[in-house]
């Protein structure tokens, strides 16, 4: 496939700091301007899981001077969207608009990023919805076994807290909690202001300028504040009893790499071959060959810090044994079998389109490029991204196989009617652990 032409990012920086990202995309008269900022909920104190979440989550809910219906009405009546949200790598604003209207816009997006109120009204509002949210994901084996996944990977290291938070650590979090979150990562000297669509570099840095020009925070993220993290924790077999659960959720995990890695795009590649989509080697054993589940796939998280590579499905609880060794399989044969060209070659077609798909929109481009600047990856790295995925050979797809999906370093995680499984999966893995699904605790790497 031809690879898109796409506009280089133009960067400036204002004297406050803030750095201001211009990508020209005029086709539409659209605008997208996020503002993304370094912390997130890597920077959660230990027992505060969920305050960078629930902080960016509140920042469009209500400012010093508008309510939060206000600011929904407002960016409605102009034709637009705003959202916020966080990650483990920071937090951001999402704003997209017609480019005549960017300039109202930016004085409430500009609103919502230095004077949110977080009042105590909200706050009860969201911290019950997540709650909610929360004490229903625990009850899904596929959702609750993700949730185990990331503390058995993770341990104590920043990565391993809950993102979303727990319940018991939502409910603990204050009002103080939260401006601490905030104050954590919106400072303009450790923030990107990117502009995507309907608008010249020139444009772009006066807006900035007239709406964030005068944003003042003292500090920086300096990376010698950061104690140094955990060791990653070794690898468990974790069942999580569910008894009236009427599927078991499957995950295999284990540590990987971090996005800036030279590794990464033959881990992507790798990765798309074993999970990516219907016609991957998971879901063609797991479900066309053996029926055994609706569906199976493979994920890589990579940050800022070294994420984790997972496999994981759904099936019958008298299955989920055998569905344990079959990824297992999977991921043994990547990294000891050269992947065939033809099947190498449709799999990097798959996350060429993806990317293809994505960067058709300025809130796909805006998007991916705030990924970047969350994982520490050059900006240039969006005009890179397709040529480097079809550089990428069988050779180098099973040397970072071997070396990154070798399931001997993978914690397996079983959330389900144990009865029914357990006996298979222990004559395999004799040493697995039995927690009861309601004594599971996501506050503690023990997960007790």
């Amino acid at each position: 496939p031809i690879a898109p032409t796409l506009p280089q990012p133009v960067v400036a920086t204002l004297a406050n700091g803030l750095r201001v990202v211009t990508v020209e995309r005029h086709e539409l008269p659209l605008v997208t301007a996020s503002l993304v900022a370094l912390g997130g909920a890597a920077t959660d104190p230990v027992g505060k899981a969920g305050a960078s979440s629930l902080s960016a989550e509140l920042m469009t809910k209500g400012t010093t001077t508008r309510s939060a219906t206000e600011i929904a009405r407002a960016v409605e009546s102009l034709g637009g969207s705003i959202s916020a949200g966080a990650s483990d790598d920071g937090a951001t604003i999402d704003l997209t608009v017609p480019s005549a209207q960017a300039d109202t816009a930016m004085t409430i997006l500009a609103d919502v990023a230095t004077h949110p109120a977080f009042q105590q009204a909200e706050i009860d509002r969201a911290r019950t919805q997540s709650i909610d949210g929360l004490n229903v994901a625990m009850k899904n084996p596929a959702q609750l076994s993700a949730m185990v996944a990331d503390r058995v990977v993770y341990g104590g290291r920043p990565y391993g807290q809950p993102l979303s938070g727990t319940p018991a650590s939502l409910k603990a979090l204050t009002r103080a909690d939260l401006t601490a979150a905030y104050a954590r990562s919106w400072k303009p000297g450790q923030a990107t202001l990117l502009f995507v669509g309907d608008v010249t570099p020139t444009q772009a840095k006066a807006l900035a300028e007239r709406h964030l020009g005068s944003w003042r925070v003292a500090g920086m993220a300096s990376a010698s504040a950061k104690p140094a993290e955990p060791a990653f924790p070794t690898p468990r077999v974790i069942v999580v009893d569910m008894p009236d659960a009427g599927q078991a959720g499957v995950v295999v995990a284990r540590s990987g790499i971090r996005r800036a890695d030279d590794r990464y795009y033959p881990l992507a590649v790798a990765n798309t071959v074993l999970g990516g989509g219907f016609s991957s080697r998971l879901n063609q054993e797991i479900r066309i060959k053996r029926g055994l589940a609706y569906g199976a796939g493979s994920s890589v998280a990579a940050g800022r810090d070294i994420g984790m590579i997972s496999a994981r499905t759904q099936t019958k609880n008298p299955s989920a044994a055998e569905v344990v060794g079959l990824i297992d399989q999977q991921m043994r044969l990547l990294g000891t079998a050269p992947v065939p060209q033809d099947e190498l070659a449709t799999r990097q077609a798959v996350l060429v389109g993806g990317f293809g798909r994505t960067i058709e929109t300025t809130d796909g481009i805006a998007d991916i490029l705030a990924n970047y600047t969350l994982q520490g990856v050059p900006l240039e790295e969006l005009s890179r991204y397709i040529p480097r995925v079809q550089a990428v050979d069988s050779a180098a797809v099973q040397s970072a196989s071997a070396a990154l999906l070798d399931p001997k370093a993978a914690s397996i995680i079983v959330v389900g009617d144990a009865k029914q499984f357990l006996p298979a999966l222990k004559a395999a893995h004799p040493d697995v652990e039995v927690i009861p699904a309601d004594a599971v605790n996501l506050d503690s790497p023990k997960l007790r």
